[in-house]
């Protein structure tokens, strides 16, 4: 039982990655704070996000180097199979590695914990466990949950989401895919990989994150190796016997079940926020400060996924250090610089550093480019598919952003959100050695690209 004050200085509601990252933040200045969780223990990054899904692309991704086996002159290949029971269960067991650990840091918190569902009655009072909590400050950090457009909820029973899909115990033989964000992404390719026969849907004809259309079409290209692609559309659904019927005026397919991948919501809807007069989009989020996450002029603020912004680990973690910190100071610690990177782990992986979509929109940029059919190392290991395009500022020379879909492409996007960090040109982060045969020689390629049209403009 959480320790009783009369007023604490700061109450958590949420014991997420943001509002875990918020305590520890808080306790640095602080005894007087109370942390209110509801639900499983365990991060959503931890129990059905990051490590359960990446366990899941491992195995995929595992399985598929047989393909490439007969090439490199190693036999048998075609006896390989995956055991799909056993690939789940091998990422439940490495899923609940992880969460155990989530798990002993909340034993140490009991003093700090109560165990309820949160709910505001004034901007400085909010009941949990029966009892009513009065604090200075509070901070949001109640995470968010899977999406299920209207269209699809009569079919319950055979919708599958980040949250149910590393529960079961065998995969569908036949799935469709709706969304192609970076859940959908990976999710889509790796069940793919695995066997399943898979059609994924999306709205549009961009998939992922990402902005550049050439990028965009590599994605595509990729994806298409594994699977059906719908794109640009959005089918209707009914039952039929032996399945589920997606069809539209020209496509159908029957599936098993649907994993759906429309986004996540942030779960905000039942503390009560607008008996507080805040104002509140759609989405039930309340406008808050992004550098100091606030809310308004209330004394509450906001982190993670209850922003209902990119769900990224690193920064639901500075959220929710800024968020806490600010909340106990009330002056602004201002959120860091550093190069904004997303990594979707596709086959090959994808990745977008900084904001991209910003510099395409400017005609103060030159661009840089490498493909990587005829790459050496990529070649060497056939992995020859993949693109690089980065973008650098015309006049100074600095390094703007970067989308990548190419082998190592998360290696190669910390090695340019280092130098977005340290202000570096292309001619600076040229100077580092880029050792040979290394995947690295295929971004050379492109900042050398991207410098030359610098020095002819």
């Amino acid at each position: 039982m959480a320790r009783t004050y009369h007023e604490f200085d700061l109450i958590i509601i949420g014991a997420g990655t943001a509002g875990l990252s918020a305590l520890k933040e808080a306790k640095k200045y602080t005894d007087n704070v109370l942390l209110i969780h509801d639900g499983p223990v365990g991060t959503t990054c931890a129990r059905v996000g990051c490590m359960p899904s990446k366990s899941l692309i491992h195995a995929a991704k595992l399985y598929d180097t047989h393909k490439k086996m007969p090439d490199a002159g190693i036999v048998g290949a075609e006896l390989i199979k995956p055991d799909l029971p056993k690939v789940l269960k091998n990422v439940r067991e490495k899923r609940d590695y992880f969460v155990s650990h989530i798990e002993e840091e909340m034993e140490t918190l009991q003093d700090y914990m109560v165990q309820g569902r949160a709910r505001y009655e004034t901007p400085t009072t909010i009941r949990a466990d029966g009892r009513l909590f009065h604090t200075k400050n509070s901070v949001i950090a109640t995470g968010s949950y899977p999406f299920i457009p209207k269209k699809y909820e009569e079919f319950e029973s055979q919708l599958i989401t980040s949250d149910t899909l590393f529960e079961r115990r065998d995969l569908p033989k036949r799935m469709a895919v709706v969304g192609m964000g970076a859940i959908g992404l990976e999710m889509a390719q790796a069940l793919a990989m695995l066997g399943v026969d898979v059609t994924a849907i999306n709205r549009s004809k961009k998939v992922g994150v990402v902005s550049d259309a050439k990028i965009n079409n590599t994605i595509i290209e990729a994806l298409s190796e594994d699977m059906k692609l719908w794109l640009n559309s959005d089918p209707d659904v009914k039952r039929v016997p032996g399945g589920l019927l997606l069809h539209t005026e020209t496509q159908e397919a029957t599936v098993d079940a649907i994993f759906v991948a429309a986004g996540r919501k942030p779960s905000l809807c039942q503390l009560g926020l607008k008996r507080l007069g805040l104002k509140i989009n759609g989405n039930g989020v309340p406008s808050f400060n992004r550098h100091s996450m606030q809310i308004q002029d209330y004394p509450i603020y906001i982190a993670g996924d209850a922003t209902d912004e990119r769900a990224v680990l690193h920064e639901a973690v500075n959220e929710g250090e800024r968020a806490a910190y600010n909340a106990l100071h009330r002056r602004n610690k201002q959120a860091p610089h550093h190069g904004g990177i997303q990594i979707i782990f596709t086959k090959p992986v994808t990745a977008i550093v900084r904001d991209t979509e910003y510099a395409m929109r400017h005609d103060d940029i030159v661009i840089g480019e490498a493909n990587f059919e005829d790459q050496g190392r990529a070649r060497i290991e056939s992995e020859n598919f993949g693109r690089i395009r980065l973008f650098a500022d015309r006049n100074s020379g600095c390094l703007r952003g970067a989308e990548i879909m190419a082998p190592a492409a998360e290696h190669l996007a910390h090695f340019l959100s280092l130098g977005l960090v340290q202000h570096l040109t292309l001619s600076q982060i040229l100077k580092t050695p880029f050792y040979h045969p290394s995947l690295e020689e295929g971004l050379k390629s492109a900042l050398e690209g991207a410098l030359k049209k610098l020095e002819n403009r």
